[in-house]
């Protein structure tokens, strides 16, 4: 059942919150991106401020700023999903436990370091007592989320205000793993060349972004979710073409009818071998976009992809940092091809 993107919203290592469309890139000299956090004070209070962590903070501040977009209160239904969850709350309440020789510690980090905090947190804030689901399906959360929210409303006509979203961190602990395991570059250069130079390795990211899905078109509406597809481990490209014009198939459409194509390569030669045989055999009319050498590579990161074709929808203009491959046609079907790992999926938005 196709939905629409009444709000939205996204804080990433870009200037993506609350800022112009075209943003100005920000260029990092890392292998690590933070996310440009912005002022809380307008959606938390700053005496519970100080006691979460920073994820629940940008997260729940996505939330919020989504729900003020669209004009809405509270949402009939809230589903997220993430990868890792509160990374950082989690690796302070271990520390803790490992101090004290597992003895008394403050619940305060365990309590919030549970991958539903932030849903629960927003529902808290805004009084929304229905649907609350948080997936943690690695590669596939945001996309499960947006699966859910998809069956809620065809099976609830009750339900009609969806807030979709998906947030996760990088902190020391996690960097310093990726590293170990050589995930990331040891010398990355700036990230706007990461994905002109592929190697081994990417970079790592984090970021969080919230769209209201709703089952009826506003005068504010951004574009139209029309659906996403799922593949676990593909065995070749040819194997993930099948499988994309069957999904293209079952929304009455063809290869030809998409007019930009948001890839999700990361830079990594061996992990990026799908989506570029993709790019250069089978997307060969289409615009050709790039985004996670501007956020970073992480679980979640179709969340910022998905905001990013809203955009590009909503204003008919491509940030010109993303370009991969120009066919100068009008974005009016976009088709994100995203792939972390091993976990593909497609999802699919339209003016």
């Amino acid at each position: 059942m196709p939905l629409y993107i009444n709000g939205l919203s996204c804080i990433s290592p870009q200037p993506t919150f609350g800022g112009d469309f075209p943003f100005e890139v920000k260029q990092y000299d890392s292998s690590r991106l933070p996310c440009i956090e912005p002022d809380y004070s307008p959606y938390i209070d700053p005496k519970a401020s100080r006691r979460m962590g920073r994820l629940l903070k940008y997260g729940t501040t996505a939330g919020l700023q989504a729900l003020k977009d669209a004009g809405i209160n509270s949402p009939d239904a809230i589903s997220t999903g993430t990868g890792f969850g509160l990374l950082d709350d989690s690796g302070k309440f271990l520390k803790n436990v490992t101090e004290t020789d597992e003895g008394v510690v403050s619940p305060t980090a365990f309590i919030q370091s549970t991958h539903n905090t932030v849903s629960s947190n927003i529902a808290l804030t805004v009084g929304c007592k229905g649907h609350n689901n948080t997936f943690v399906h690695k590669g596939f959360s945001f996309e499960s989320a947006l699966l859910d929210a998809q069956m809620l409303t065809a099976e609830d006509p009750a339900i009609k205000n969806i807030l979709v979203g998906a947030y996760d961190e990088t902190t020391d602990y996690s960097y310093t793993i990726m590293q170990r395991l050589r995930l990331i570059r040891d010398t990355p250069g700036s990230n706007l060349g990461l994905l002109k130079k592929p190697g081994s390795g990417s970079i790592t990211g984090e970021g969080a972004a919230f769209f209201l899905l709703s089952k009826e078109k506003t005068q504010h509406t951004y574009a139209k979710f029309l659906g996403s597809e799922i593949l676990f481990k593909p065995k070749s490209s040819d194997s993930v073409i099948a499988k994309l014009e069957a999904f293209l198939t079952k929304h009455k459409l063809n290869l030809s009818d998409i007019d930009v194509v948001i890839s999700g390569l990361c830079g990594d030669t061996k992990r990026d071998e799908i989506l570029r045989a993709l790019n250069d055999k089978y997307f060969t009319t289409q615009t050709i976009l790039g985004y996670k050498h501007l956020c970073g590579e992480y679980m979640t990161s179709s969340a910022f992809a998905m905001w990013m074709a809203s955009m590009i929808v909503q204003t008919g203009q491509i940030p010109s940092q993303t370009l991969l491959q120009d066919k100068e046609r009008a974005p009016k079907y976009i088709l994100i091809c995203n792939t972390y790992k091993s976990d593909n999926a497609f999802i699919l938005l339209s003016k």
